[in-house]
């Protein structure tokens, strides 16, 4: 088995080095609106997108799309919790709604069957076929493929958006002589951005502090929590699979056969005792961090930060670093930083579009796929903040200059450093999020039980055994490969 995961390990490292080879030679040429095609079919065509921030970056696109072309295109924004009922429905009866979704990760596998493989829509409806497209998957990075991809590596879309975990620090805070002097006095050890989940305890417990109590010599306005997380019930697993994955394990380990092929899911021992102790350290913060934890999520906690309320944030999505830099602005003296979160496997994914097997003009869907994505289409968003995954501008040194700090550079250097750990990639091509079709729905009941762990309504180990319940029964009901937990 360790021979033929070796064997799948070097093949996945060769596929990343034939495609960063290829994303230099597509340095040289960027597709944009004049190289769409004249469009044959004129039906109208509707597009999802994601409501996180960004839409409204994407929508002069659209419309730019559809001057070019003279296609009429409608589209919709949606927040994740109505993208999955909404867009569920529309492919399961085939009414054919949405031309193009949205698309995140956890749900590639479970939707492949209603999708279009970008490859196969290319042979059909591009006159350039593979060797056009090739090129647009060039500009992107191999692990940003793999997350829009099946369990066979079946590429489902283009993705334009990466909500990558970072851990923000207030770095002024950090680097104060007083805080330092008076945190190892405390704890025996120098203040720094915590690569141990113990010192994420640590930090949160001494920076929480009453109103009127100093902070860097000087006295608080208001209370002052040390962390912020986000305990409510909307995406509280993304930060409890963080944890998870630190240590090495996942919600549900992958075996593969002699040929390195996905043969079934188990729920091992280190799975579990994985999950118990990750809640329970994410349980252990909630005192340092303000009961409004509870009931938010990455909105409230961004909003906690920037308003100068926390001072870290441990696992927090990457595409929220233009907001989280505004506290530079809002606190005199502020200065915010990203580093890896602890592990350095923060929750990693991507949305991407997809064109829908019902679309009545696959065609105009695959074009404005091309475009939406394109770097033409996504260089002026990106240089706004906006959190894309086209390797092509994230690694260029010109963003790594003192002007792009906020809007790019922090960014990018989380990206940049994970994207490059040894065997990641190939860590990713394994998670069970990636390669269950039933991923979607038990992502879903994860937010609920993890949730109710925090608000006390199970314990600990009530929670880890209905999580593991109710995977295996979603999985055996929606999923195609077999689970089974080990006792």
């Amino acid at each position: 088995m360790r021979k033929s995961m070796s064997i799948v390990a070097m093949l996945l490292s060769i596929a990343l080095l034939i495609l960063t080879i290829g994303q230099v030679c597509y340095a040289q040429e960027k597709f944009g609106l004049a190289n769409i095609p004249k469009i044959k079919n004129r039906t109208l065509i509707h597009v999802a997108l994601e409501a996180g921030g960004g839409s409204d970056l994407m929508i002069p696109l659209v419309k730019k799309f559809s001057e070019h072309t003279g296609l009429k295109v409608t589209y919709e924004s949606l927040i994740m919790s109505q993208a999955y009922p909404k867009q569920n429905l529309d492919l399961v009866s085939g009414t054919g709604a949405y031309d193009i979704l949205v698309v995140e990760t956890s749900t590639t596998n479970e939707w492949a069957p209603y999708l279009w493989p970008v490859k196969e829509l290319a042979k059909k409806v591009d006159p350039d076929g593979l060797e056009s497209l090739e090129a647009a998957l060039n500009g992107q990075h191999p692990i940003m493929l793999r997350c829009a991809s099946d369990i066979h590596g079946r590429v489902y879309g283009l993705p334009y958006k990466t909500y990558h975990m970072a851990m923000f620090i207030r770095k002024d805070v950090f680097d104060d002589p007083i805080e330092k002097a008076n945190f190892k006095k405390k704890y025996g050890y120098d203040l720094a951005p915590a690569t141990e989940w113990k010192h994420i305890y640590d930090q949160a417990q001494f920076f929480t502090r009453k109103k009127g109590e100093l902070l860097k010599g000087e006295p608080l306005k208001d209370d002052l929590y040390g962390g912020a997380i986000m305990a409510g019930r909307y995406e509280i697993n993304d930060e409890i699979s963080a944890r998870i994955w630190s240590y090495g394990q996942d919600w549900a380990t992958l075996v593969r056969d002699e040929k390195g092929r996905p043969k079934e899911f188990v729920i091992t021992k280190k799975d579990k005792e994985a999950l118990r102790r990750s809640l329970q350290e994410y349980k252990d913060l909630l005192p340092y961090a303000s009961p409004g934890c509870l009931t938010g999520f990455w909105d409230f906690v961004t909003a906690q930060y920037v308003a100068g309320k926390t001072i870290i944030i441990p696992h927090l999505y990457v595409s929220l670093h233009k907001w989280g830099s505004t506290v530079e602005d809002k606190i005199p003296g502020a200065k915010y930083a990203l580093y890896p979160v602890v592990g350095n496997r923060g929750y990693t994914g991507n949305w991407y579009q997809a064109v829908s097997k019902s679309s009545k003009n696959p065609e105009g869907a695959y074009w404005l796929m091309r475009y939406l994505t394109s770097y033409e289409a996504q260089k002026e968003p990106l240089e706004k903040g906006w959190s894309g995954t086209r390797w092509d501008f994230i690694s260029d040194p010109k963003y790594q200059k003192p002007e792009w700090r906020t809007i790019v550079a922090e960014r990018s250097n989380i990206l940049m450093h994970a994207w490059k750990q040894p065997g990641y990639l190939d860590f990713i091509n394994n998670l069970f999020y990636f390669n269950s079709d039933g991923a979607g729905k038990i992502y879903e009941i994860q937010i609920i039980l993890c949730h109710e762990a925090m608000t006390g309504q199970r314990t600990i180990d009530e929670t880890v055994k209905e999580i593991t319940k109710q995977t295996i029964e979603l999985q055996t009901k929606f999923g195609t490969l077999p689970i089974r937990e080990e006792k």
